[in-house]
């Protein structure tokens, strides 16, 4: 078996960060890497899947777990511990932004959508 080496430039910082990480977990950085490397490459993830955000509130911690459930029926969890602060900020944000993006589209209706601007130029 013929074995090959892969390289990759990285900032001086972030090979100082790898290298204390690797020290950290007790591994070196060539294994972490190989390990990293066949991990992607046995379960290859596509970019985008189809879900919906779940949020579910834990009564006894007083606390929300944020998760997504995939349209295969997989539930994949994001957060847990979430507090109802952390929420409630996030909220508020989500909406700033989606106003900035609202006004910067020109949307006044509600229900209106973002259209594609080759449409309005009439190309297909």
């Amino acid at each position: 078996m013929e074995f090959k080496s892969v390289s990759a430039k990285m900032t001086r910082e972030e090979v100082s960060l790898f290298k204390a990480f690797c020290e950290k977990k007790g591994v070196s950085p060539s294994g972490l890497i190989r390990e990293m490397i066949l991990r992607e490459l046995k379960v290859p993830i596509p970019h985008t899947v189809a879900g919906k955000n779940k949020i579910r509130y834990e009564k006894g911690s007083d606390m929300f777990i944020w998760s997504v459930a995939l349209d295969t029926g997989e539930e994949i969890e994001v957060l847990r511990n979430v507090s109802p602060d952390f929420l409630e900020n996030l909220m508020e944000i989500i909406g700033r932004g989606l106003d900035e993006r609202a006004s910067f589209i020109g949307k006044t209706k509600k229900g209106s959508v973002a259209v594609p601007s080759n449409i309005l130029r009439g190309e297909k």
